[in-house]
């Protein structure tokens, strides 16, 4: 969905009529009305006198439009514009949006990217543009910072703890006697895909005890989720695989689908994805997924906005900004809900 609006002035939430008002006072087109633009709340279209810009991996990831409304909402209250976009996990298209950004002058530009070095085109054009430059959510492997790239700071998670929390909790599952894993991964390339699962294998390598029995790429989808656990289910009999594995919670529902379709619940110890979005919370209250890792989609939205926002006032702002993972299983899920 990459929309834009065409005048600053134009705000979402506000009646067609006063729309067409701002827009044809400047002499402008309306912008679209899906535009990922935001505005001051008010009683009327104000000039925002800052302006962020943003391209967002993917908004088909329900974590990354909470993220989104997030930063939408808390750019509305800090009286900034904000004009997100969404590069559906293409490097091509993340490049274009970020050139479209640059041509309409930003004063800060966020990426959350596609790909863990091939993203490093885009941001590049960032830093040659001057534009000060986040990461939020996901960032770049050290090979940007190593080639000259600049990026004030990132806001998000550690995604190799996320991976060591699966990890661990697939340890303690599984016990003294082990077991094989199906491992579904996001899309290989990606900074989280790697992060986390470097997290995850640190913890299994010192449980020789498991192992991994098949590790699929399943684009974090729920269709392809459970396409690959329909074939899975078909390859392996009962008792061969203990435990599914997933790094997101969309690839972790679906996958549950379709052992649930196929009557073989029972078989795993674990069924386990990674955000806490709230049908995987659902999920994990009915006796469905066992676990997920909860990762605060609203808190890095917010966080990444109000440290943006620093950033224009000139203020300094540290290098890192931690919003940590949690483990949330039928014992707690009630605190996540």
């Amino acid at each position: 969905m990459t929309t834009f609006r065409t005048t600053r002035g134009c705000i979402l939430g506000i009646s067609l009529a006063l729309v067409l008002a701002a827009c044809s006072s400047s002499g402008s087109t309306p912008a679209p009305a899906a535009t990922g633009t935001t505005a001051p709340a008010g009683s009327a279209p104000a000039a925002c006198t800052k302006t962020i810009g943003a391209t967002l991996l993917s908004l088909q990831y329900p974590f990354l439009v909470t993220l989104n409304d997030a930063m939408k909402a808390e750019a509305a209250k800090e009286g900034v514009c904000f004009d997100s976009l969404d590069p559906r996990q293409k490097v091509d298209t993340e490049l274009s949006q970020v050139e479209d950004l640059i041509t309409k002058k930003v004063d800060l530009m966020i990426m959350v990217p596609v790909d863990v070095t091939q993203s490093g085109a885009a941001a590049k054009k960032i830093n040659d543009a001057g534009i000060p430059l986040m990461f939020v959510n996901t960032k770049l492997d050290a090979s940007f910072a190593s080639s000259g790239g600049k990026v004030v700071t990132y806001v998000g998670s550690d995604d190799v703890k996320a991976g060591e929390i699966q990890g661990q909790y697939v340890v303690d599952t599984l016990g003294s006697g082990g077991g094989k894993i199906i491992y579904l991964v996001g899309q290989y390339g990606g900074a989280s895909t790697n992060l986390r699962k470097q997290g995850f294998t640190e913890i299994l390598s010192k449980h020789p005890e498991i192992s991994i029995a098949t590790e699929l790429e399943g684009h974090g989808s729920r269709a392809e989720g459970k396409t690959i656990m329909e074939d899975l289910l078909q390859k392996y009999s009962t008792g061969q695989v203990q435990a599914v594995i997933c790094q997101n919670d969309e690839m972790a529902l679906g996958a549950l689908s379709a052992i649930e379709a196929a009557g073989r619940r029972s078989e795993f110890k674990a069924i386990m994805g990674l955000d806490g979005e709230a049908e995987a919370l659902t999920s994990i209250s009915s006796g469905g997924l066992t676990a997920t890792v909860f990762q605060d989609a609203v808190a890095q939205g917010t966080g990444a906005i109000q440290t943006a926002v620093k950033i224009l006032n000139g203020q300094t702002v540290d290098p890192l900004i931690d919003i940590p993972f949690k483990l949330v299983t039928k014992d707690n899920v009630a605190q996540f809900k």
